[in-house]
C-alpha cells in the first residue's frame, strides 16, 4: 500500500462526518374553490438543500426552492460559526427569526396554507445578515438572538445606511410549556419606521400541541402617514398514533386566525376557521402525510379568500 494511498484512507475516515446532508421538501395539492365552483392543481414547494460543518467550528445552510408559487427563489445561504458551546454567528441569508409560524418550513406549516400573521405580516421577511445566538441549557432553557440584516429582502444586497435589527427571546423546553418574544426595526420598501413586535404562548407533551401568535406593525409610508395592523392566530392538533401497515398517525387540526388594522379594536379585515385531517405514513411527524383542510372565512376583504378544500400531498426527504 502506498503512502498517498494511505493518506487518502485516513482523510475518508476522518471526514466522513463532514459529508453534507442533502434535504428536500415536496408540497404538492388541488384546492376547490367552494363559492365559486372553481379547481386548480399546484406544486406549492419543491425545495432543495444541503446543511454539514467543515470542522467542529464551522458550518453551513444552502437551500433554493423551484417552485415557490411558481417562481425559483435561492432560500437560506449562511455560514455559522461557533467558537464555544451554546454560542453561535451566522452570517448569511435565512428567515429573518421573528414568529416560530413563519420560520417553519412547508412542511412543518401544520395546514396547507399559512396563517395571515405568515402570509402578511411577516411575508418577505428573508434576508441578508449577521446574528448572534446564544443558549443557556438546563431545565428551563432561555435561548436568545440577535441580529442586523440589510432590510432589502431577500437575495438583494444593496447599499444601506444603517441595518434593520431584530431580536428574539425564548423562554422554554421544546416538551413543555414555551414563552417567546420578538421585536423587528428599521425601514422597508415604502415603509419606513417599521415596527414590529410579537408574543407567542405554546404548549407541547408529544402529542397534544397548542400555540397562540400575536403580532402589532407600524409603519410610515411615503406620505408620512402613519399606519398600524396587526393579528392573532391559535391553533392546536392532537396525533393518534395506531400500528397499522400503511397508517402511523392521524392528526386532527384546528385553527381560528384573524387580522386587520385592528383586531382589539373591532377592525378586522379577514378571519376564517380552519379544520383538517393529517395522515402520516411514518413515526416522524411532517415528513410523509396526506392532508385536508376545510376554510371557513366568516370575513374577507379579498376576493382570493374564499371558502375552499384542499387536498395536500407532503414528501419530506
Amino acid at each position: 500500500m502506498t503512502w498517498t494511498n494511505i493518506l487518502s484512507q485516513d482523510t475518508t475516515e476522518n471526514r466522513s462526518e463532514y459529508l453534507p446532508d442533502i434535504f428536500g421538501i415536496l408540497k404538492t395539492k388541488a384546492e376547490f374553490d367552494l363559492k365559486n365552483s372553481l379547481m386548480r392543481f399546484e406544486v406549492r414547494n419543491a425545495r432543495f438543500g444541503a446543511t454539514g460543518k467543515i470542522n467542529n467550528y464551522m458550518s453551513y445552510k444552502v437551500e433554493i426552492d423551484l417552485s415557490d408559487e411558481g417562481k425559483m427563489k435561492m432560500l437560506d445561504a449562511y455560514v455559522r460559526f461557533v467558537p464555544v458551546t451554546n454560542l453561535g454567528f451566522y452570517l448569511g441569508q435565512r428567515k429573518i427569526p421573528f414568529s416560530t409560524d413563519y420560520m417553519r418550513n412547508p412542511a412543518e406549516n401544520i395546514f396547507a396554507n399559512r396563517s395571515f400573521l405568515a402570509k402578511y405580516i411577516n411575508d418577505g421577511m428573508r434576508d441578508i445578515g449577521f446574528y448572534v445566538e446564544y443558549e443557556i441549557p438546563g431545565q428551563f432553557p432561555v435561548n436568545i438572538l440577535l441580529g442586523a440584516v440589510n432590510g432589502t429582502g431577500n437575495n438583494n444586497p444593496q447599499w444601506i445606511e444603517k441595518p434593520n435589527l431584530v431580536s428574539r427571546l425564548s423562554f422554554g423546553p421544546e416538551k413543555g410549556i414555551r414563552v417567546t418574544g420578538n421585536c423587528y426595526y428599521g425601514d422597508d420598501l415604502n415603509k419606513e419606521h417599521l415596527a414590529m413586535f410579537g408574543g407567542e404562548l405554546r404548549y407541547n407533551n408529544g402529542s397534544f400541541f397548542i400555540e397562540s401568535e400575536y403580532i402589532r406593525r407600524t409603519w410610515t409610508d411615503t406620505l408620512s402617514v402613519r399606519h398600524h395592523d396587526d393579528g392573532l392566530y391559535i391553533h392546536s392538533y392532537y396525533n393518534f398514533t395506531r400500528e397499522n401497515n400503511i397508517i402511523y398517525m392521524i392528526t386532527p387540526t384546528a385553527r381560528f386566525d384573524f387580522i386587520g388594522e385592528s383586531i382589539i379594536g373591532d377592525m378586522v379585515d379577514a378571519s376564517r376557521y380552519t379544520f383538517g385531517i393529517n395522515i402520516g405514513f411514518e413515526p416522524k411527524q411532517f415528513y410523509s402525510e396526506i392532508r385536508l383542510n376545510y376554510e371557513n372565512y366568516l370575513k374577507s376583504s379579498l376576493p382570493i379568500h374564499t371558502d375552499k378544500l384542499t387536498l395536500e400531498f407532503i414528501a419530506r426527504f
